[in-house]
């Protein structure tokens, strides 16, 4: 049994062959000229009995159309064997999330095992040097921390992978109509149970605080203006309302919470996303009939970053509203 492994370019734009539709690795559909992902996997698909593929979150749950059926023929053919989703901040030159994509033509099961990797990440400090910028840049020694997965966490993410499990807050074992009931959306956190925490735990009480304080501020680091059928056409329009929405809840959050003893909250109350019929994004676009590449590439590693954090954000609230009820209201 052949196998691929690999970590092709991400969300890369190619062109269509000629002839596409013809060629047998395209039987699943052709992949949009705007994103290569799944013309890599299928690919490797078309020449090997197995591939294991490292790319962006943006392949378990984007809402393109080619790629969307695409990605449900994978899961109706039973192909996917494993997601595994990663912690972010893993590379030195990107923070971007990724998991890893784990096919098999050949499989045992009809299952999907999902393992949620992120809550095994260590941080550790690495040291890198400068590679443009002249001799002021690369004579000097960056610092940057780093997440990674020690041999303990590979050991046991290959236990479940060997050994399927459902286990709480890491992983779960899902069918093809499961999958199929949640829109062949293939990202681990749709299945997972969120673990509990103790409610009696005033330590736990404060750090969801500091997390929630976090991640408001770091989703609202950045902060656009764009037209509104630009987003619409980039396909971050709805990832764009979805944030305003969440901004307007965090004004009832912290009404809520604020005389709440032990709880320290200020979230983010500004729209990060201001949507316009004016021609305008973060940066003038001056050739408006084609978008410049890098307004495709920056959109796309936005809407995977800000939906993170939006997850994030959710996560901790529901562990939040879950002590609190213990707290005040439990026995």
């Amino acid at each position: 049994m052949t196998t691929t492994i690999s970590n092709p370019p991400y969300n890369m734009k190619w062109k269509h062959p000629f002839f596409a539709m013809s060629q047998s690795r395209f039987s699943f559909g052709l992949p949009p000229e705007n994103n290569a992902n799944y013309a890599f996997i299928q690919t490797a698909l078309d020449k090997n009995d197995k591939a294991v593929f490292l790319l962006p979150n943006g392949v378990l749950t984007t809402s393109d159309k080619e790629e969307g059926a695409i990605r449900q023929a994978l899961v109706e053919n039973n192909y996917l064997e494993a997601v595994i989703q990663l912690p972010d901040k893993m590379f030195e030159s990107t923070s971007i999330p990724t998991s890893l994509l784990i096919f098999n033509k050949h499989k045992a099961t009809a299952n999907i095992v999902m393992v949620d990797a992120r809550p095994l990440a260590k941080q550790v400090e690495r040291q890198q040097r400068g590679q443009v910028g002249g001799s002021a840049h690369t004579k000097r020694v960056y610092k940057k921390q780093i997440n990674i997965l020690d041999n303990d966490a590979i050991d046991q993410i290959m236990s479940l992978l060997d050994s399927p499990e459902d286990k709480e807050g890491m992983s779960k074992v899902v069918s093809i109509d499961q999958v199929k009931n949640n829109d062949f959306v293939i990202q681990p956190t749709r299945y997972i149970s969120i673990k509990q925490e103790k409610a009696d735990s005033s330590n736990n009480l404060k750090l969801i605080c500091e997390d929630l304080q976090k991640i408001s501020q770091e989703e609202a680091a950045v902060k656009l203006t764009i037209n509104k059928k630009m987003a619409q056409d980039l396909g971050i329009l709805g990832l764009c309302e979805l944030l305003n929405m969440s901004a307007d809840a965090n004004k009832e959050i912290n009404e809520a919470y604020k005389n709440v003893p032990d709880v320290n909250i200020d979230l983010n109350t500004d729209h990060i996303v201001t949507l316009t019929n004016n021609k305008v994004f973060k940066i003038e676009v001056k050739k408006w009939d084609k978008l410049p590449d890098i307004i495709h590439a920056f959109a796309i590693m936005w809407a995977q970053m800000s939906k993170q954090y939006n997850d994030q954000e959710n996560v901790a609230l529901m562990r939040l509203k879950a002590i609190m009820l213990d707290k005040y209201f439990g026995n």
